[in-house]
């Protein structure tokens, strides 16, 4: 067992026998780090996968707490143990506003459902070893794909396919030579900072001397707000001045809505210093779990010199799938049938708070994305978040006020009215 789950399991029972109820706020990782005598990035890690898994949430500059979401469901293994805890979410509350998810209205899941059939026929690829970098005809289809979106000019032979970023993040490491500093945007950017470190990098936040400069263009703030020209032509003329490199998230550029789109700064920069991230979770399916980098112009050479050590990690039947569902076309059609439906509701949710008694001010809308920032005011925080009625993510904490944070995807359009009623209600 390693040292960082040893450190999870012991604050899951501490969670389980009720010594630490929600609400309750766990040992600092300094505490923690003197009560169990085990390093601090194995205390990162399982607090970090506690929180994965439900048990604890972070509020930032303040600390992590117990989970009020997680019920213990006792299951008897035939010795009597407590073997396994039951996130009750969906019956605790009555409107999830937190979760980002896929509304049922425009999935997309019957006809995935259909290319995944046609791609489990393919036996002769099925049984031989997926390649390293991905399938090619998937790389060809990507290639195309943000040519096509997002003006970008790179061949199939730039880009490397795994399934998430931590996997991609670990090879664009390898590669990147010089002073070990990363700059991100804020302290969210927890899994990105946690790789990096464990790779030897000091992480930084908001530093522009950084070696390293992790941004996301498209989503700067949770709430959506889009990195404008001006700062990217600063952003880039920075970078080419002090020789750093890029390393361009594209997270939610698909669903920028209150603003023209905007190009890449790979596409910029001809991806010189830029390394270019994508995903399709978002806007495919959240289980298909296919991310892709585009290497930075210049180190492909280097990269053929690794890319044996770097065994390939995403589904080949995904793979499969996915190269013929980009060819068809289907992709395309299926961004723009979400970004109708998630526009149409995002202004049923501004208009529906709007006539709360929240104060216009406080209510945070940025360009892109389907989640709206609320800013709150007291002393009495947690009562107000934790009634039970409507779920919310909680981002900051600070100067005596709380930003909390709304989403329309999952809910409904028809009942955005009622949710939002609640919502204030919780909040009085």
């Amino acid at each position: 067992m390693k040292v960082y789950e040893k450190v999870y399991d012991f604050y899951v029972n501490q969670i389980m026998d009720g010594s630490l109820k929600p609400g309750d706020k766990i040992p600092s990782i300094r505490e923690t780090e003197k009560t169990l005598n085990v390093s601090r990035t194995s205390i990162e890690n399982a607090y970090l996968q506690l929180a994965d898994d439900g048990y604890i949430y972070s509020i930032e500059k303040v600390g992590y707490f117990v989970s009020d979401t997680v019920k213990r469901l006792s299951q008897n293994n035939g010795n009597g143990a407590v073997i396994k805890a039951l996130d009750l979410d969906e019956k605790l509350y009555e409107y999830d506003l937190a979760t980002i998810g896929e509304d049922k209205e425009v999935s997309c899941l019957q006809l995935w459902r259909r290319y995944m059939k046609s791609a489990l026929r393919q036996e002769d690829r099925l049984l031989k070893y997926a390649d390293n970098q991905g399938e090619e005809d998937l790389r060809e289809a990507i290639a195309s794909h943000v040519r096509k979106n997002r003006n970008i000019i790179c061949t199939a032979d730039d880009i490397v396919i795994g399934a998430g970023f931590q996997n991609l993040l670990q090879i664009l490491i390898a590669l990147i030579p010089g002073e070990k500093t990363i700059s991100f945007p804020t302290k969210n950017f927890t899994d990105g900072a946690m790789t990096f470190k464990n790779a030897g990098f000091k992480v930084n936040f908001r530093d522009k001397m950084s070696h390293v400069i992790y941004v996301t263009p498209s989503y700067m703030t949770k709430w959506g707000e889009v990195m404008t020209m001006k700062r990217r032509h600063e952003l880039i003329e920075h970078a080419e001045t002090g020789n750093h490199l890029i390393i361009e998230d594209d997270y939610q550029n698909d669903f920028v809505f209150a603003s023209k789109p905007t190009p890449s700064l790979y596409a910029m920069t001809g991806g010189e210093n830029t390394a270019f991230l994508g995903s399709f979770s978002r806007v495919l399916l959240p289980s298909v779990r296919i991310s892709f980098l585009i290497l930075p112009k210049g180190i492909r050479k280097e990269y053929e010199k690794i890319k044996k050590y770097y065994n390939q990690t995403a589904s080949m039947a995904e793979q499969i799938a996915l190269a013929s569902f980009l060819r068809d076309g289907h992709l395309s059609r299926h961004i723009k049938k979400m970004k109708r439906l998630y526009e149409e509701k995002r202004q049923v949710m501004i208009r529906e708070l709007e006539n709360t008694s929240l104060k216009k001010e406080d209510i945070l809308v940025g360009d892109s994305g389907m989640e709206i920032g609320i800013r709150l005011w007291g002393t009495d925080l947690a009562n107000k978040l934790n009634n039970g009625l409507v779920k919310v993510n909680t981002i900051d904490l600070s100067d005596g006020a709380a930003t909390i944070l709304v989403s329309v995807s999952k809910v409904e359009i028809g009942k955005i009215g009622d949710a939002v009623k609640k919502l204030n209600f919780s909040l009085q």
